[in-house]
């Protein structure tokens, strides 16, 4: 759990299902978080949706590659989370169809030979709010820290 102000950021690693469910049940020891590193690459032995509930994160961002993570259990997942207002993605999923993947504009590689953009978390001073960022597709979002 990484915070700054009243900002809060879980990464958890390359945790699997049995682990991440013991992180909230049956008490939530990590509460709700602003931004959620999806586990393990979006793999789906990782992401338990309890976790997911439970984190209540308004985004999340994926390190997953074109044919690495980004599974389709763990999406469903992600985008049925009533929370999250925005997922990201390092890589454009391209086992998958579109429906494999977030927004275009909020996947930092669409292609496979990408140009190596990231995905740029930025937590303002006051820790009222942050960005969200591509800087090489020129897309940045502000959201409020909860």
């Amino acid at each position: 759990l990484l915070s700054f102000g009243d900002f809060e950021m879980f990464d958890g690693g390359d945790l699997t299902w049995n682990v991440e469910s013991k992180l909230v049940c049956p008490f939530n020891l990590v509460g709700p978080v602003d931004v959620y590193d999806v586990n393990h690459h979006g793999l789906e032995v990782s992401n338990n949706p309890l976790l997911v509930r439970a984190l209540s994160p308004t985004v999340a961002v994926m390190s997953n590659g074109v044919t690495k993570g980004c599974g389709p259990e763990t999406i469903t997942t992600l985008k049925s989370a009533a929370t999250i207002q925005a997922i990201y993605q390092i890589h454009k999923n391209l086992r998958a169809g579109e429906e494999g993947n977030t927004a275009p504009a909020q996947i930092a590689n669409l292609e496979r030979e990408c140009d190596a953009h990231f995905i740029q978390v930025s937590v303002e001073s006051s820790g009222e709010s942050y960005s969200v960022a591509i800087p090489g597709r020129d897309h940045r979002r502000t959201f409020h820290t909860r």
